[in-house]
C-alpha cells in the first residue's frame, strides 16, 4: 500500500502544484483581483456617552464622512456600494487629553460580513473638539419690534420667567452677550397676553444660533398694555 502512494511520489506533488496554479490561473481570467476607492461614507460615531457622563462636550471638526479603498475578486467588488461600508468610530476609546479617535471599517452585504475583500479607510481617525459641558443662568430683556397702531401706547410690558438657563459647550456659552424676549407689537390695539420667542446674541449684536446649546425654554410669557 505504502508503496503504492509513495510511488512517482514527485510527480503527484507536482502535479497538485500544477493543479493550483493552474486554479490560480482561471481565477485571475475570469475573476481577476481589483481596487476602487468609494466616498462619501458615513462615519457612526458610537459610545458616545463615555463622554457626556463624565460632563464634556464634542464636535466633529473632520473626518464624519471619509473615502474607502476597497479591494478584491471583481466580481463582488462591482456591486458593493457606500451604504454597505459600516464605518465607525467609539468614543470610550479616546482620552479627554486627546482629540483623534481611529476609524474602524467593515462591509456588510445582505445582512452578512464580507470576509474576502479588504477595506481600508483613506482617513483613518476622528477629529474631534472636546469641551467641558457647562450651564449658566441668563436674564432675559425685553426686545419689542414694530411699533402699535397709531395713537396708541404700549406700556407696562412683562416677561415670565426672567430668567433661563444655557447649557452647551463653555466657548459656545462664553460668547454670549446677551439674552431677549423677541416679540412684534406691530399693529397692536389691545393687550396683549402670548409667548415671545428666546434669541441669543454675541457681543457684537449678532444672533447667535449653535444647535450645541440648550436653553431651558426657547419662549417665555410676554405681556403689555395697550392704550
Amino acid at each position: 500500500m505504502k508503496e503504492k502512494i509513495f510511488k512517482n511520489f514527485s510527480l503527484k506533488i507536482l502535479s497538485i502544484i500544477c493543479a493550483i496554479l493552474l486554479w490560480g490561473i482561471i481565477v485571475n481570467i475570469y475573476d481577476p483581483n481589483t481596487g476602487v476607492t468609494i466616498s462619501n461614507v458615513s462615519v457612526q460615531l458610537i459610545n458616545t456617552d463615555s463622554l457626556t457622563d463624565k460632563g464634556y462636550t464634542y464636535e466633529v471638526v473632520d473626518g464624519s464622512k471619509i473615502s474607502v479603498y476597497v479591494s478584491g475578486p471583481k466580481s463582488i467588488i462591482a456591486d458593493i456600494k457606500a451604504s454597505d461600508i459600516i464605518a465607525t468610530a467609539d468614543l470610550s476609546k479616546i482620552s479627554v487629553f486627546a482629540d483623534y479617535v481611529d476609524i474602524d471599517v467593515k462591509i456588510e452585504k445582505d445582512g452578512k460580513l464580507l470576509q474576502n475583500v479588504e477595506v481600508t479607510p483613506k482617513t483613518t481617525a476622528v477629529k474631534l473638539n472636546i469641551e467641558n459641558r457647562v450651564t449658566q443662568s441668563f436674564d432675559v430683556k425685553v426686545e419689542m419690534t414694530g411699533s402699535g397702531s397709531a395713537g396708541y401706547v404700549v406700556f407696562n410690558d412683562t416677561i415670565s420667567p426672567t430668567t433661563i438657563k444655557v447649557t452647551g459647550p463653555s466657548s459656545a456659552v462664553q460668547k454670549i452677550a446677551q439674552v431677549k424676549a423677541v416679540y412684534d407689537i406691530s399693529d397692536a390695539t389691545s393687550d396683549i397676553s402670548d409667548t415671545a420667542t428666546v434669541v441669543l446674541y454675541d457681543s457684537d449684536g449678532n444672533i447667535i444660533n449653535n444647535r450645541q446649546l440648550e436653553l431651558s425654554r426657547t419662549e417665555v410669557r410676554f405681556s403689555a398694555s395697550i392704550g
